[in-house]
């Protein structure tokens, strides 16, 4: 967007709108490959502080900026044999409906609420930042331009065993740029590899994230 400076630097953060997303599914088990376990998407159609059509009074951006997410997968049912666990995670446009089908829906969270003009509470609306998470098998329902599956922008792997676990985290380097997250764009995590018929595990992903202030 004509105008937005979403480098990591002081005067973008110092006020910036912070957000930390987190879900964890229920018993998740036997979802086969391309299957959808987690959706976040960036709605940004009730923002306090970015009035429309007024570049100059937005006291943040409609961007969201993804500085970190992570990973986790617990086997709490041990697999009948040795399998590996892959989740990928892509970021994907013509977001306009998060998944609705198969999972629950999860609020981010505002890091300082005190500097979000009118919050009720610490827990921001679905008119800002959508989520959804898998309950115990894929997640349908969503409107999104499909991603291409071999290139993702995140993977989390887990290697072969009868109690495989993930543990994973991205974040940008030092000399890195962050995923910018423009309205009606989001992030997707599908299984990349079909989970056996008898493990069963709980994911949990977290994404932290913000509105740098302009």
């Amino acid at each position: 967007m004509a105008g937005e400076n979403l480098a990591q630097v002081e005067r973008n953060i110092v006020q910036a709108r912070g957000y930390t997303v987190s879900a964890i599914s229920g018993a998740l088990t036997v979802v086969a490959a391309n299957g959808h376990v987690f959706g976040l998407r960036n709605v940004a159609t009730d923002v306090e502080g970015v009035p429309s059509g007024n570049l100059g009074s937005r006291a943040v951006t409609e961007a969201l900026v993804v500085t970190s997410v992570r990973v986790r997968f617990a086997t709490t049912t041990a697999f009948g044999a040795a399998q590996s666990l892959l989740f990928r995670g892509y970021k994907v446009r013509g977001f306009t409906a998060i998944h609705t089908t198969g999972g629950t829906a999860v609020r981010a969270h505002y890091k300082r609420p005190n500097q979000v003009p009118g919050a009720a509470s610490f827990r921001a609306p679905l008119t800002d930042i959508s989520a959804y998470m898998a309950d115990t098998g894929a997640i349908t329902g969503q409107t999104l331009t499909a991603q291409t599956a071999l290139e993702p922008e995140f993977v989390a792997v887990g290697a072969g065993s009868v109690l495989p676990g993930v543990y994973e985290d991205w974040e940008p380097g030092a000399l890195s740029l962050p995923h910018a997250l423009q309205p009606d764009e989001g992030l997707l995590f599908d299984v990349g590899l079909t989970m056996g018929a008898t493990g069963v595990g709980n994911l949990f992903i977290d994404v932290e994230c913000h509105r740098p202030n302009l």
